[in-house]
Parts: structure tokens; sequence; C-alpha cells
């Protein structure tokens, strides 16, 4: 079995550096073009089946590189990016830094002591849901075989990986923060998995 672990294409927000989260931006003139990009380097890839998080710009990177293929694409919560909460919108510039709770600095270089924001969601719960849903295709048998694409989001993908590997909190960002459209490959056979490669890109 492999599955494609693709972050979305570039959105204005990326652009300036504002918190997405869950606001559901949608990809730019740019981030369409990287989706078509990727979709041709991807394009003699036999998918199976597609999921992606239910967020437009994750959405319609899934639908970029589908192509003509005639595969459903099944939107999921277990690919939903980490919600920023009430700080959704501000920006992380550091000339223009507008973030109130110091502790969300931490967020990249000190993970483990991350201050959720309020009505955000934490760094655990992410790993746990998101690493859940993919644990869950890699140990269905009914899977063996199969070519999985799944459209995702930078710390969602980090999520994923960092709890099928079973890191701590302290190592979230162990691996490289995934660039749009950055494209990780999984391979699992006999419910053992590896990564193939990581933060691939085809632009």
């Amino acid at each position: 079995m492999d599955i494609y672990l693709i972050r979305h294409g570039e959105t204005d927000w990326n652009k300036v550096k504002r918190l997405q989260g869950v606001t559901d931006i949608p990809l730019n003139s740019y981030g369409i073009e990287l989706a078509e990009k990727t979709a041709e380097g991807l394009k003699d890839v036999p998918f199976d089946r597609i999921y992606t998080s239910p967020l437009i710009r994750a959405r319609k990177t899934a639908e970029i590189i589908r192509g003509d293929r005639n595969i459903e694409i099944i939107p999921t919560e277990g690919l939903l990016e980490i919600s920023f909460g009430e700080y959704e919108g501000l920006t992380y510039l550091p000339d223009r830094y507008n973030i109130p709770k110091p502790g969300f600095r931490k967020f990249f270089d000190d993970p483990e002591h991350y201050d959720t924001p309020p009505q955000g969601e934490s760094l655990t719960h992410l790993r746990q849901r998101t690493s859940s849903f993919v644990r869950s295709v890699l140990e269905d048998p009914a899977n063996e075989g199969m070519t999985f694409l799944m459209a995702s989001h930078g710390a969602a993908i980090r999520g994923i990986l960092s709890g099928l590997l079973d890191l701590p909190i302290a190592e979230f960002w162990s691996g490289p923060v995934h660039k749009n459209c950055g494209v990780t490959r999984l391979h699992a056979e006999n419910g053992v998995f590896r990564i193939e490669f990581e933060n691939r890109i085809y632009y």
C-alpha cells in the first residue's frame, strides 16, 4: 500500500503569514499553478482512493491532482488542519506580529510547552486525530495493495508523521514543514510502514 500525503497549494494568507487553521481560504493563482505542476508530476500514479481535508484549499488541490481520473474525493475531519481558535487571521510575521499570548511562539520552537489559543486545538489532540485516521487506513487489510492520495495541511501532516512514528510532542517538528504542494509517500506492507520520501516538490 502507498499513501501520498500532499499539503495544499498556496493561499493569500500563506503569503502574508496569517494563521489559517480551519478558516476556509481558497488557493490563489500561484497555488493553483503549483497544484497543476504537481498533478503533472503525479500523473502516472494509479490512485485508487482520494481523501481530503474538508477545507477548500486542500479539496481544490486534490481535485487538480485527480485530473480526469474517475475517483471520488472523500472529505474527512481526520485530515483537517489544527484550529488556532481565536487567533485565526492574526499574523506571525516578525515585524507585524500581533498574537497576544507569548506562549504561542512555542508552536514551532518548543512544541511541548505550546500555549494553545482560546478555542484552539492542542498539538496532542491534532496528532491523535490525524494519525489515528491514517493508521486506520494503513491497518485495514482491505486496503492492501491500494494507492491513496490524502490532501491535507502543514501542521496536520506533521501530526500524522509524528503520531505514526510515536515521537514525543517535543519532537513534533523534527521533520520539515511541508512546502505548499510538498508530497510525502508512505509505503506499508504487512502492517509495517516506512517513509519512502518526504516533502518532495514537482515545481
